[in-house]
């Protein structure tokens, strides 16, 4: 017989010591792959996408397409909602932004937003840039006090 170091003697002596470390080791491969294959398949389901922006200005959406918003960058992925779902069509110029809304979709209401960029001095400003909703009387109203860019890009599937 040959003589074996101790340590060894005594793993080949107590039963199951060596099976146990390969089950759990198996356990561990078995556990990382399936997180590795979660994680893999979940980023096939989000999505995102950014039909205009502007500087800070920019349509959003996520997820849904037809769930487009108007935000700003915060930077480093970060962004503020100025005008919720579903915007359609948005226009701009170096003092403003213009958008129009079907309000969760409706699509025989439309809201008109301004966004007065010029107003914008930190991020607590952020939201207070914006006025609206507005009828399309009052918008034509500003429109002509203002001298408001026209709407120059449209979303043809959501108008």
């Amino acid at each position: 017989m040959v003589a074996l170091p101790s340590v060894a003697r005594r793993l080949q002596l107590t039963p199951g010591v060596g099976q146990n470390s390969l089950m759990i080791n198996r356990a561990l491969r078995t556990m990382a792959a399936v997180t590795c294959a979660t994680l893999l398949s979940s980023c096939a389901l989000f999505d995102s996408g950014r039909p205009w922006h502007n500087g800070p200005y920019a349509l959003l959406w996520i997820d849904l397409p037809d769930e487009v918003q108007l935000a700003y960058s915060l930077g480093r992925g970060g962004s503020v909602q100025l005008v919720a779902p579903r915007v359609f069509a948005v226009g701009c110029d170096d003092r403003y932004v213009v958008a129009k809304q079907h309000p969760g979709g409706d699509k025989a209401v439309t809201n008109y937003f301004i966004v007065d960029r010029n107003s914008v001095k930190s991020e607590r400003d952020i939201e207070r840039s914006v006025a609206g909703p507005l009828t399309e009387a009052a918008f034509r109203e500003q429109a002509s006090m203002l001298r408001l860019p026209a709407f120059t890009k449209t979303l043809e599937s959501l108008q």
